[in-house]
C-alpha cells in the first residue's frame, strides 16, 4: 500500500492517528503513516496529544476493586467475543497486533481505536490493577517514549514509537542496584512496525535504582556493549 492509498487527500489527514498510536495499523499502513508524519505537523501534534491520553487514561480511571466473581464474569464475556485474525509482525515484535478489517472507513477506525483505549482502562480497573500501578517515565535516546508500569505483581516496560535496534541486534533489559554494574535479565525484545513493544521486566525491583535498555547481539550479553538507549530512574 502506498502513501496515496493510506492518505488519499488533505480531508483524510489525521484519520490514522488513533490507530497508529495504538499499533492497530498493519505494517504497510504504519510505514506509510510514519513517512507522512515527517511532513505533516498537524498529524504530529494530534499524535502527541492522543499519546498523552493513552499514557494517562489507565491512571485516571476511578479506583475500583472488583470482586472475584465480577472479574470471572468479565473474563468469560471477553472470551466469548470473536477476535479478528492475528498477524505476526515482520520484525518479530514482542507483542502481536490485531489486523482491523480493511473495509472499515478511517473515521470509524479512529473511533474504534479510541474505544479500545477505554476498553484497556476498563480491564485494568476490573482486574484490580488500576489504583496500585506506579508509572515511571524513562529517558530515551532519539524519538519515542518509554515507561515502566509497576504494580504489586509485575513490572512492564512499555515502549512507543521507538526506533528498532540496529541490524543484527536486539534490545536487552538490565537492572542496576545502586553503584553496582548493570545485571543482565532474560528480557530481550524488538519493536513492531509502529515502534511499539510491551515486555515484562523479570525479577524483583527491590533495591533496583535503574532499569536500562541497550542494543545487544542476538541472545543478549552478560555485560552491556552499548550505551543505554532507555533509562528509567527508580531511586
Amino acid at each position: 500500500m502506498s502513501d496515496k492509498d493510506t492518505l488519499p487527500g488533505p480531508g483524510h489527514c489525521g484519520e490514522d492517528v488513533a490507530a497508529y498510536a495504538l499499533g492497530a495499523l498493519d505494517s504497510a499502513e504504519a510505514e506509510a503513516f510514519t513517512r507522512h508524519l515527517r511532513t505533516c505537523a498537524v498529524c504530529r501534534d494530534e499524535l502527541e496529544a492522543f499519546q498523552q491520553v493513552i499514557d494517562l487514561l489507565p491512571m485516571t480511571a476511578p479506583a475500583f476493586k472488583a470482586s472475584p466473581k465480577l472479574r470471572r464474569r468479565i473474563r468469560r464475556a471477553l472470551a466469548d467475543v470473536p477476535l479478528p485474525p492475528i498477524a505476526d509482525d515482520s520484525r518479530g515484535a514482542s507483542r502481536q497486533r490485531t489486523r482491523l478489517p480493511r473495509w472499515l472507513p478511517r473515521p470509524v477506525l479512529g473511533v474504534a481505536a479510541g474505544l479500545a483505549v477505554i476498553a484497556v482502562a476498563l480491564v485494568i480497573v476490573l482486574s484490580g490493577g488500576g489504583a496500585g500501578t506506579r508509572v515511571v517515565q524513562a529517558r530515551v535516546t532519539g524519538h519515542g517514549s518509554a515507561s515502566l508500569q509497576i504494580s504489586s505483581s509485575r513490572t512492564e516496560l512499555v515502549v512507543q514509537h521507538f526506533a528498532p535496534p540496529p541490524s543484527g541486534k536486539i534490545y536487552e533489559i538490565w537492572l542496576v542496584h545502586g553503584k553496582r554494574a548493570p545485571q543482565p535479565t532474560n528480557a530481550l525484545f524488538d519493536v513492531n512496525a509502529a515502534g511499539n513493544s510491551e515486555v515484562d521486566v523479570p525479577g524483583s525491583l527491590q533495591g533496583v535504582s535503574q532499569v536500562l535498555v541497550t542494543p545487544e547481539p542476538p541472545g543478549g550479553s552478560k555485560v552491556p556493549t552499548h550505551a543505554p538507549v532507555i533509562a528509567a530512574q527508580l531511586s
